[in-house]
């Protein structure tokens, strides 16, 4: 997975996935009990060096994106 985002308010994930699926990007938003923040993520992926491709898109279209385990 890639992350581009973990934040507190649902607005603000609701607006970024809004603007990443405008882009195509598969993106999904979930709450992690552990951290209580909401996870805006690209994937599952199949390998890492997929994963790290995306992740260089993302970076260069603007997002902060980094690779989860």
């Amino acid at each position: 997975m890639v992350q581009i985002a973990a934040v507190s308010n649902p607005e603000d994930s609701d607006v970024l996935v809004t603007a990443l699926r405008r882009r195509g990007y598969a993106v999904s938003a979930h709450r992690e009990a552990a951290d209580g923040l909401i996870h805006v993520l690209i994937g599952p992926f199949s390998n890492r060096n997929d994963a790290n491709q995306w992740r260089k898109k993302l970076l260069n279209d603007g997002y902060n994106a980094i690779l989860q385990p």
